[in-house]
């Protein structure tokens, strides 16, 4: 429907532009990078397990606009319809979990995975006891915003809620 309608195809076509310089500028991460030329995704950038062991797909545009977004979300859901025929096909057999080591000391780590608004970044701080002590995690949202207000300039204020709507960001900034 997107494809073959003139008028929405005339709505969201250089509607709500973020530029590749803009969008690498304000490190924006997940489909809205994408739709602006920045190919990064973590499951394919610094893989981890399971997605070591698979061929990702990542679409990507440079047109930084509505249009661009919302290609990118329908183009990810072919991709992950083959991601996820590729890990059902590969399910080993036996245990799919394991016991969280004993904590005996004081440690932190930085987790990175890849939601689907982008990166999703978490860390944490266990005391000697295991019991979190600290713990942050930083929604792809934090970085979406600042983009909003760029690519909301120039635009008509009945864009507003057609540009908003596809960044849509996490009003509370944590989809975790």
């Amino acid at each position: 429907m997107l494809e073959h309608s003139e008028s929405l195809e005339d709505r969201l076509m250089t509607t709500g532009r973020l530029t590749p310089e803009q969008a690498n500028q304000l490190g924006v991460v997940g489909y809205v990078g994408r739709a602006s030329g920045l190919g990064f995704d973590v499951r394919k950038d610094s893989p981890y397990a399971p997605y070591d062991r698979f061929e990702l797909a990542v679409p990507m545009y440079r047109a930084g606009d509505v249009a661009a977004r919302a290609r990118i979300r329908a183009d990810e859901i072919s991709s992950s319809l083959e991601l996820l025929r590729q890990l059902l096909q590969s399910m080993p057999e036996g245990q799919v979990r394991t016991r969280f080591p004993e904590v005996k000391a004081v440690c932190e780590g930085l987790g990175i995975v890849e939601g689907w608004r982008g990166e999703i970044l978490s860390y944490v701080q266990l005391g000697d006891d295991g019991t979190a002590t600290r713990f942050f995690p930083r929604d792809p949202s934090w970085l979406l915003w600042p983009a909003l207000e760029l690519l909301l300039q120039d635009n008509i204020v009945p864009d507003f809620p057609v540009c908003n709507k596809s960044i849509n960001g996490s009003y509370s900034g944590h989809d975790l």
